[in-house]
């Protein structure tokens, strides 16, 4: 007897982006609109991807069906598509144009939104109610924010402070949904996986802890599992290991620390637990290119022009 199987097209953010004319595609970010997608086929096919989407409804109507559920979209209704779901949507009116917001895992994790106030981002969960129907006023406060996203990562990438402007709005926006998401859905109750649980859990305790411990062991012993799996958890649900997001945490601090020319940089590697400046200063080189020195300097360059 023969098999049948039916593949379910995975789309990247650059496939995305160049569907919408751009003609550098992004990796990792991006603010689109419906009507400049040349391929709006493919919207209609089940597919899924490995980064996030958000997509506001600005006009007309469609319906999407999302982990076997279907959802009716109508103008201002906001809709959240996380990693690995399949999607696909079904019908749509003529007049039917939204702005959608992508980014990947590992943009998530560079605007450093995991540092705190990891629970507000329960929406991104699988098992999360991924549709909100927003006001007018609430539906046009998100799309300024993803207009002026838009403007700025169509910026060119030398342009000064370009990405910085990016990261802070997209956590302006973020907050927002998280906002809204908490006014709807305040007696929601999130299930989330045990592996979303558990990143969640280890996420938190870095934020609490990253300065004085830097072993995977620490936080796994903690949460009562093996490094191994620890480890093998995060990396699963974020491309990053562990030791990735200590590292980035405590280099984010020092980048901080480092920006304020009062603190020597003695100062920041005993701040951040390091036996001595020459192994703080080893540890930076090794995951930015440049020594603290080096480091501080360019940025004292960049504030003088």
């Amino acid at each position: 007897m023969k098999t049948s199987y039916t593949t379910i097209r995975e789309f990247t953010i650059g496939e995305m982006s160049s569907d919408a004319g751009r003609s550098k595609p992004t990796k990792d970010f991006h603010v689109i609109k419906s009507d400049e997608l040349t391929n709006n086929e493919k919207m209609f096919r089940p597919s899924r991807s490995q980064h996030f989407t958000i997509a506001l409804v600005t006009s007309g109507e469609c319906t999407v069906k999302s982990n076997l559920i279907e959802y009716s979209l109508k103008r201002d209704s906001l809709f959240v598509i996380p990693p690995g779901m399949v999607r696909q949507f079904q019908k749509k009116t003529d007049d039917l144009t939204a702005i959608i917001l992508e980014f990947t895992k590992e943009f998530l994790t560079a605007a450093e939104l995991h540092k705190k106030h990891i629970d507000a981002f329960s929406y991104f969960s699988s098992q999360s109610d991924p549709h909100l129907s927003l006001t007018e006023s609430e539906a046009d406060i998100l799309y300024k924010l993803m207009v002026f996203l838009r403007q700025k990562d169509l910026l060119d990438s030398e342009y000064p402070f370009r990405d910085e402007v990016i990261h802070h709005c997209f956590n302006l926006f973020m907050f927002e949904m998280a906002a809204l998401f908490r006014k709807y859905r305040a007696n929601q109750v999130i299930k989330l996986t045990r592996k979303e649980g558990l990143l969640m859990s280890f996420v938190k305790l870095l934020s609490q802890h990253y300065k004085e411990e830097r072993s995977v062991h620490y936080y796994a012993d903690l949460l009562f599992v093996t490094p191994k799996h620890l480890t093998k958890t995060v990396k699963e649900i974020t491309n990053k290991t562990c030791g990735d997001f200590i590292d980035e945490m405590v280099i984010s601090e020092a980048k901080i620390l480092l920006d304020d020319p009062s603190v020597s940089i003695g100062n920041v590697a005993d701040e951040l637990h390091f036996s001595d400046q020459f192994f703080f200063s080893k540890f930076f080189k090794h995951h930015t290119g440049l020594n603290p020195s080096e480091y501080r300097s360019s940025c004292n360059a960049t504030q003088v022009l």
